[in-house]
């Protein structure tokens, strides 16, 4: 069964709040005391649902009860009890992990009920993003994919480790260390102008060259929009693709392409005129006198002939032969 831990030194205060309490379903028997911080200590945090806690304590006062009440209790949803001259500091606990804080001998049963459930109803709802973050995190750093973001003013708001790793290889700094000193002028201005291009709200692609250890890369780089929930441009998504081995074979294709439309133009084209004149000529030979004198000259002619057959076929072939060699 949970339990309620209540961190409350004034007898008066605890009972007050106890005899509330067993009215919203907390008996006593599942109500935890802690009078001195010390005693936090011996308290079994597993069992514990939320936590009232005052901040001022016969061993301890803000800001040290509360900052040790949040390290033993990091995943517990705590109510902050206070003093009216107190809500300041109460709102600040808030700012550093608090859920809520009450006000002491200004709230009624149901303000601490609708105070109790709401505090582990939103603490539920912290953990779910927790874990659907760190989820998303996962997949985002389980790929070599490059996947970043940036603000307005070009900083970055979030990136994957694969984007560090470029950082990394790029200025030999990582990721804590890195300025903007660190990089060359000219390539900042022109990935700002990318930026720029996006954050006037256009979405776009582009194809990045770079060249490393003598081999050049080529990825292609898509921009999106980040928007409020008012439909403001507030940063750019960005997400690179290395696609060398696609980009070089797609070029490879298209020379092969441009060599086979070679081929087959010489082909259409070239080849015809001799292949007319063979068969004309051919027509023409004495068959019935082989000595005929007309007869040599017509060979000459096929001899011609042939031999510029041969040179468009070897002409062919050198195309065949690159195009080959390219595959």
């Amino acid at each position: 069964m949970k339990k309620l831990l209540f961190i409350e030194d004034d007898d008066f205060a605890f009972q007050s709040i106890a005899m509330l309490l067993e009215d919203i379903g907390y008996p006593r028997a599942r109500i935890v005391r802690c009078v001195y911080l010390r005693d936090l200590a011996d308290v079994d945090i597993s069992g514990i649902e939320v936590v009232l806690t005052d901040l001022t304590l016969p061993d301890s006062s803000y800001p040290e009860t509360f900052e040790q009440v949040v390290k033993k209790f990091p995943d517990t949803p705590i109510i902050v009890l206070t003093g009216t001259s107190e809500v300041a500091i109460a709102i600040n606990t808030i700012k550093h992990g608090a859920q809520d804080y009450l006000v002491k001998g200004e709230f009624n049963q149901k303000m601490l009920e609708k105070a109790i459930h709401y505090a582990i109803e939103r603490n539920r709802i912290l953990d779910r993003i927790f874990i659907e973050k760190q989820n998303l995190r996962a997949i985002v750093n389980n790929t070599t994919d490059i996947i970043w973001s940036v603000d307005k003013q070009h900083s970055i708001i979030s990136a994957n480790k694969a984007f560090w790793r470029r950082i990394y290889r790029i200025c030999g700094k990582r990721k804590c260390d890195v300025q903007y000193d660190d990089f060359d002028k000219g390539l900042l201005k022109t990935w700002a102008g990318f930026y720029d291009r996006a954050l006037s709200g256009e979405v776009y692609k582009m194809v990045w060259t770079e060249e490393h250890n003598g081999s050049k890369t080529y990825e292609e780089v898509r921009f999106n929009l980040i928007h409020d929930k008012d439909k403001n441009i507030i940063g750019v998504s960005c997400f690179s693709r290395d696609i060398t081995r696609q980009y070089k074979y797609l070029k490879m294709i298209k020379k092969q392409n441009d060599q086979l439309r070679k081929i087959a133009w010489i082909q259409s084209h070239e080849v015809r005129g001799p292949v007319a004149s063979i068969l004309g000529i051919a027509q023409l030979f004495n068959i019935d006198n082989p000595g005929h004198v007309d007869n040599i000259e017509i060979l000459e002619n096929l001899q011609i002939a042939a031999n510029k057959l041969d040179e468009i076929i070897r002409k062919i072939n050198s195309y065949t032969t690159t195009a080959e060699e390219n595959h």
